[in-house]
């Protein structure tokens, strides 16, 4: 049994200031479980350095607090703890912590070799959105131990896992594709919050007005690519005569600061029709005006910071948020219009 009981650990210890990370809960990536086994050692004893280290795509600006991956320990390898390194999507190094605590629990054999889940708790690294390459390996003291990250044949992020040891004579990162001839990833998971997130709208509902161009996407960033929609009759005078409506959800499950973005113009006309913004009150089950101002004739981005009790914007559990522009009747005698180029909401934990 590699001299490894099963529930054998060590006690992880505080990495920085984040409290203790319930693991299986706020998972930010999952490549899941190993079905295949590497011949390429991942570890650090004092003759051999080896990492294998494998993609993930984050989306937002993320605090990783853990990070899970499983191994073969051969020679009675018993790790003294375990180094982790992020690379950047070109392979440059962005953080390696070394000797980190670990936990090592057995979770069987196959073949008669015993495989071990190995845990990474309490870290506090913070990553903004982008692509990255993670790794771990065990660590030992004593020459001769082994360690094998086991792999998956589901590619979960863009590319195939990477390898890399002088030791082993791959000086430089090189595709598992190229090593075995097919691709793996490894099997890992990472835990963590997501601490700012901007939010693209998922949907788009035009209640008042003739929408005559545009879709969700032309929303997303600033890039003159607009949703445009057009006057019709007035229904009443209470309500505007062109509505728009926009959903989208976040990940951030409590929120201080809520930022709403958008870019919009209205026909230049004498008389410019007035503009209101409104976010969806979800515990008071109603809409809030939260700007409110003549139309742009061009093409003007209007930025909105909420921080008075702005978790009541988004929906408990579901993480939804709601925005609506409306435009009034500017009193025109001749037909006109609304161009939104940009609506998006920036939250953060």
């Amino acid at each position: 049994m590699n001299g490894l009981a099963p529930g054998w650990f060590l006690a992880a210890i505080a990495i920085g200031a984040c409290p203790t990370t319930v693991l299986g809960q706020g998972v930010l990536w999952d490549n899941g479980r190993y079905d295949e086994s590497s011949n390429l050692a991942s570890m650090r004893n004092p003759m051999i350095e080896a990492w294998t280290v494998d993609d993930i795509v984050i989306e937002s600006d993320v605090v990783i607090t853990g990070y899970r991956w499983y191994s073969v320990l051969r020679n009675r390898f018993e790790p003294t703890g375990a180094d982790i390194i992020i690379l950047t999507e070109g392979f440059a190094k962005v953080i390696e912590l070394r000797d980190v605590p670990v936990e090592v629990r057995f979770v069987g054999e196959v073949m008669g070799v015993p495989r071990f889940q190995m845990d990474l708790e309490n870290l506090s690294i913070g990553l903004p959105r982008g692509h990255y390459y993670l790794g771990a390996r065990p660590v030992s003291d004593r020459e001769g131990d082994d360690g094998y990250t086991l792999l998956t044949r589901t590619i979960s992020g863009v590319t195939a896992a990477y390898f890399r040891s002088v030791f082993f004579g791959y000086p430089e990162w090189t595709s598992i594709l190229n090593i075995h001839g097919s691709p793996f990833d490894i099997g890992f998971t990472v835990f963590g919050q997501v601490v700012r997130e901007e939010v693209r709208a998922a949907s788009l509902t035009i209640r008042l007005g003739r929408h005559l161009g545009g879709e969700i996407s032309d929303l997303h960033q600033s890039d003159d690519r607009y949703v445009t929609i057009r006057d019709r009759a007035l229904m009443a005078m209470s309500l505007p005569m062109i509505r728009m409506e926009v959903e989208g959800t976040t990940a951030v499950e409590t929120a201080s600061r809520i930022t709403v973005t958008v870019e919009t113009a209205a026909s230049g006309l004498p008389n410019q029709p007035l503009q209101r913004l409104a976010l969806f009150d979800y515990i008071a089950g109603q809409w809030t005006t939260i700007d409110e101002r003549a139309a742009p004739p061009v093409d003007t981005v209007v930025e909105i910071v909420v921080v008075d009790d702005p978790a009541r914007f988004i929906a408990p559990g579901a993480g939804q948020l709601k925005m609506r522009l409306d435009w009034f009747d500017p009193g025109a005698t001749t037909p006109w219009g609304v161009r939104i180029d940009h609506a998006t909401w920036t939250v953060e934990r």
